[in-house]
């Protein structure tokens, strides 16, 4: 009578380990995407790139985003944000963006998991507002090839089709700063 449950009691444990195994391994590859560079035009240039779509677009006359100054994220190049997706003139996953579409398996023990990640270009802030000197955040779930200066990526895991997890991770067109010849 004891031998059962412990078979069952070990079998919902290993259960639970694969499924918290799963769960390290997305978290791993959303902490791989964050590192990367912003887009493919910042793995050469450290300007806030040029998108077109908001009041805070960096001012292409004097070279500076509203509030900047000389050595802090300029943007004298005039450089525009890049298309969403890797391209197969540039070093493989090098910017955020090309992690979209990535999908691929793992298996934890027997178990078979499946990762995927959408990145994309989202709804940032609602512009009416800063007129008032008030930046109101609208994130949406919008992942697409419209620039907007911020980019939202999704890592979801699955099992048999079914999300078990998700995360989200935005980041910012901001560009580097370059105090005394550091790059920040």
């Amino acid at each position: 009578m004891v031998i059962p449950k412990i078979f069952q009691i070990s079998n919902k444990s290993l259960s639970f380990t694969s499924k918290e195994d799963a769960l390290f391994n997305m978290y791993s590859q959303i902490m791989d995407i964050v590192i990367k560079e912003y887009d493919e035009e910042n793995t050469k240039y450290d300007d806030v790139l040029l998108s077109g779509t908001n009041a805070l677009e960096c001012n292409t006359s004097t070279g500076y985003r509203i509030g900047g100054f000389s050595g802090d994220r300029n943007c004298f190049n005039k450089i525009n944000e890049s298309d969403i997706g890797l391209d197969v003139n540039e070093p493989p996953r090098d910017d955020i963006d090309d992690y979209d579409g990535l999908k691929y398996d793992i298996y934890s023990g027997h178990k078979k998991y499946t990762i995927e990640v959408k990145a994309g270009y989202t709804d940032n802030w609602n512009e009416n507002t800063y007129n008032d000197k008030i930046l109101e955040y609208n994130f949406t779930n919008r992942s697409d090839n419209n620039k907007s200066q911020i980019k939202r990526i999704y890592v979801k895991i699955l099992d048999n089709n079914s999300t078990i997890s998700s995360i989200y991770y935005y980041s910012s067109n901001i560009g580097h700063a370059v105090i005394k010849s550091i790059k920040w």
